[in-house]
C-alpha cells in the first residue's frame, strides 16, 4: 500500500509525466491518481483518503475540505488561489501552495502584445484587408505614437513588474496602483505609484494584474470606467470578475472607452450569445496568456514539488496561507 496518495482533481493538459517524475525523484512511495473533475460534489465523495490535492480550476470549497480525512497539502496549478476556500483549509491546518513565478514571461508578453495590437489596430487592419479592402485608417483617425503614452498597471506583483520593465523598453511611461508595493520597489522599476482613480484618469492603457479577492471583485465597474479617457483601452489579465463585465460592455458600446483586450471573462467559456463576442472594439483570447511549452513543464513540476516538500517534512517555497498557519 502506498505511503501517500496524491490526487489531481483537474488539469487541462494530458498525461502525468512531469508530475510523476517529481514524485519518483523524491524516493517516496506516492500513488498519483487523476480524477479530471471540477465538481465539488464529486470531489467530496472521492478525495477523503487523499494526502494531497493538485488543483487547477476545481472549486475546493468548504464541503470538499471537510471531506478530507488526512490531507496534508493543497497545491495549485497556477498563481491565483481564488478557487480554494483558504479559511476552511487554514482551519483544518492544511497549507495551500501555488507557483508564484509561473508564466511571468508569457503573461507579460501577452500583455505587451495586447498594447501593441490596440495601439496599431492590427486586428482591424487584418479584417480590413481580409475583406478585400486596402489603404489606411479603417478605424478613422490615425493612432497616437506609442512612445510617450501612459500604461497603468493595477497590481505590481511578479507579472506586473515584468510588464513594467518591458513597457519601459517601448518608451511607455508607467504608473501603478498597488497598496502592497513599497515606494522603493516602484522606483527600482521606474514606476510612479498612484491611487487607482488617478491611474485610471491618466492612463492610455490600463492593465489588470491583481488577484481576485473580495476587495478586488468588480474593482473596475461603471464608476471606474467613467474616469478613463475616451481614447483609453482596458486590458484584463487577472480574473474575469475583477471587471464588472456588464458595465464594461456598456462602456464599449457607448464608447466611454476606446476598446478592451481580455484574456479572462466573468463566465468561461462565454455563452454563445454573450454580446461581448459581437463587439468590434474588443480583442478576446481564451485564458491562454500563460501558455507556452516551457511554462507548462515548469507548472507541472513545481506544483507536484510543493506536495513532495510537505510529504518530506519541508515547508514549500510558496505557502499562500502560511501566516495564518503560524509560519510567520
Amino acid at each position: 500500500m502506498s505511503q501517500f496518495k496524491l490526487v489531481i482533481t483537474d488539469f487541462t493538459e494530458p498525461g502525468n509525466q512531469f508530475e510523476q517524475e517529481e514524485l519518483e525523484a523524491s524516493g517516496l512511495d506516492i500513488e498519483l491518481v487523476r480524477l479530471n473533475t471540477r465538481s465539488s460534489e464529486e470531489l467530496a465523495a472521492q478525495v477523503g483518503d487523499a494526502d494531497g490535492l493538485l488543483v487547477q480550476f476545481a472549486q475546493i470549497n468548504r464541503q470538499v475540505i471537510a471531506s478530507l480525512g488526512q490531507c496534508r497539502v493543497i497545491s495549485r496549478y497556477g498563481i491565483g488561489v481564488d478557487m480554494i476556500d483558504l479559511e476552511a483549509a487554514t482551519q483544518r491546518g492544511i497549507p495551500v501552495c501555488n507557483v508564484p513565478d509561473f508564466c511571468m514571461d508569457e503573461v507579460s508578453t501577452h500583455t505587451i502584445g495586447f498594447v501593441i495590437n490596440l495601439n496599431r489596430h492590427m486586428l482591424a487592419h487584418h479584417l480590413h484587408v481580409s475583406t478585400g479592402k486596402w489603404g489606411r485608417q479603417p478605424l478613422g483617425a490615425a493612432p497616437a505614437r506609442l512612445s510617450g503614452q501612459v500604461l497603468g498597471i493595477v497590481g505590481l506583483g511578479n507579472i506586473g513588474s515584468v510588464v513594467a520593465r518591458k513597457a519601459g523598453c517601448l518608451g511607455l511611461k508607467v504608473l501603478s496602483s498597488d497598496p502592497y508595493v513599497r515606494p522603493e520597489r516602484a522606483k527600482e522599476l521606474g514606476v510612479e505609484l498612484v491611487e487607482l482613480n488617478e491611474l485610471l484618469r491618466r492612463s492610455d492603457y490600463v492593465t489588470l494584474h491583481c488577484p481576485l479577492m473580495p476587495e478586488t471583485h468588480h474593482l473596475i465597474g461603471a464608476a471606474q470606467l467613467a474616469l478613463m479617457k475616451p481614447s483609453a483601452f482596458l486590458i484584463n489579465m487577472s480574473r474575469g470578475p475583477v471587471v464588472d463585465q456588464a458595465a464594461l460592455y456598456q462602456a464599449l458600446v457607448g464608447r466611454t472607452i476606446a476598446g478592451a483586450a481580455l484574456d479572462v471573462l466573468e463566465q468561461e467559456p462565454p455563452a454563445p450569445d454573450d454580446p461581448m463576442l459581437k463587439l468590434d472594439n474588443v480583442i478576446l483570447t481564451p485564458h491562454t496568456s500563460s501558455w507556452s511549452a516551457e511554462s507548462i513543464v515548469q507548472l507541472r513540476r513545481d506544483t507536484a514539488r510543493n506536495a513532495v516538500d510537505v510529504f518530506q517534512g519541508r515547508t514549500p517555497r510558496s505557502v499562500v496561507n502560511r501566516k495564518w498557519l503560524g509560519g510567520g
